[in-house]
């Protein structure tokens, strides 16, 4: 097996099968076992500042109730980030204490080191302005892809403040009744990446996303027959939680292919 090229191994909201996500701990994890790409969730909190959090509440991974917007990103930072617990993780030591971080800690603590893949969790008026204000302001439009499943519209404003940006899009409605069209849509949109997901992606879909001058990564990795069905069908990498077993993964592939050639 040939795998795609580029082939991206994006950690998943840090190491998030080993540490805490969105911590700088997976996120510093990730990078201790050779991921150069990341994947995080951006939302604002009530005095404006971007807060790296997946879920609408911090409630299944703080100490915390409510929602980020009605508290400071000062009160945030001062959740317990580290002491929840998930039966499908594997952490690699108590990270009790663990605390959240905003969008300038992540970038500030890798600058050009990594590539980010920086998703906008919902519409929200101002919110990808913001983002794209982030990462001009430390020279880094090139090292990040923009992505969103529901704010299309957010995604093209930023991509018309800030060229540079890769765009990667996952139209989770139009990729169930039109797929072919939504692939097209996202070409015309001038976007760099088709986001699908493991449950409903196909050779032939990510075959004509190449086609059209796209990307086509996968999401929703949840097992290593999901990871390597992804990679069996072309796609360019794939976001995951543990990135070493993807590493692992692709030098074994690209090892039997040299034997093969030999």
């Amino acid at each position: 097996m040939k795998l795609a090229d580029p082939f991206r191994i994006i950690a998943h909201r840090g190491a998030s099968g080993y540490a805490p996500e969105n911590t700088m701990a997976a996120f510093r994890l990730a990078v201790e076992m050779g991921a150069t790409e990341v994947e995080t969730d951006v939302g604002f909190t009530r005095d404006g500042r971007l807060l790296l959090l997946h879920d609408d509440t911090p409630d299944r991974t703080t100490d915390g109730t409510g929602r980020p917007e009605d508290y400071t990103l000062a009160q945030l930072l001062e959740l317990d980030g580290g002491s929840w617990q998930d039966p499908r993780l594997s952490w690699k030591r108590d990270y009790a204490g663990e605390r959240l971080i905003a969008l300038e800690n992540l970038l500030d603590a890798f600058g050009g080191a990594l590539t980010y893949h920086v998703e906008l969790k919902k519409p929200v008026p101002g919110l990808a302005e913001a983002v794209v204000a982030s990462v001009q302001a430390r020279g880094l439009a090139e090292r990040v892809f923009l992505f969103s499943i529901g704010d299309e519209a957010g995604l093209l404003r930023a991509k018309r403040i800030e060229p540079r940006l890769r765009i990667a899009w996952a139209p989770e409605h139009p990729l169930r009744t039109d797929p072919r069209g939504a692939v097209e849509r996202c070409a015309a949109n001038g976007f760099t990446m088709i986001t699908l997901n493991a449950t409903s992606q196909s050779r032939d879909l990510v075959r004509y996303a190449h086609e059209l001058g796209l990307e086509a990564r996968s999401s929703g990795i949840s097992t290593r027959e999901k990871m390597i069905a992804a990679a069996e069908i072309g796609c360019n990498g794939m976001t995951i939680n543990w990135p070493d077993r993807l590493f692992d993964f692709v030098r074994e592939t690209e090892g039997a292919s040299r034997q093969g050639r030999s």
